[in-house]
């Protein structure tokens, strides 16, 4: 380290005030020491994959818990939809159509009532899958999502 004054620096360097007083010369763009130079650009190009990676499994991770949403609200109106109509063959395709209309598109519902006791007094229980498309995300993958609900049957209404 040397002493130096403001004048005596020479071309590219200045004086900083150092402890005690003493004026120490500093290279003009250097703050850290030269063997660190660049390890910034070299840990975020090491991070940035993992970045990315942590960020599609957290995009992933919010198709599943929107899918399994979107699948138990099928399931819901299947059974609601079931638990109106007077026989058992027109609460299925009820029950279809309305996981249908309800997953609008996204895939084609598989449902079933097993389960369920079609009697006065009974209840309706409509099971609804499907399979969740996860190629967006690169990977190629599919996880099978599925719903149940139970809903008893109107009472107001005649069972055939």
């Amino acid at each position: 380290m040397t002493r130096t004054s403001p004048e005596s620096a020479p071309p590219g360097e200045h004086a900083v005030p150092g402890p005690r007083g003493v004026r120490h010369a500093v290279r003009a763009g250097r703050g850290t020491r030269a063997g660190e130079r660049g390890s910034m650009t070299a840990e975020t190009v090491m991070l940035a994959p993992l970045f990315l990676l942590f960020l599609m499994f957290l995009v992933g991770a919010g198709r599943i818990v929107e899918a399994q949403g979107e699948v138990n609200g099928a399931a819901r109106d299947a059974a609601r939809a079931a638990s109106v109509q007077r026989t058992e063959s027109e609460a299925e395709s009820a029950a279809k159509e309305a996981a249908e209309a309800a997953l609008s598109g996204d895939c084609s519902p598989q449902v079933s009532m097993s389960g369920s006791e079609w009697k006065t007094g009974g209840f309706v229980r409509a099971t609804v899958s499907c399979e969740l498309d996860l190629d967006f995300l690169g990977f190629g993958g599919s996880k099978e999502m599925s719903g149940a609900s139970v809903v008893p049957l109107e009472r107001f209404r005649r069972v055939q």
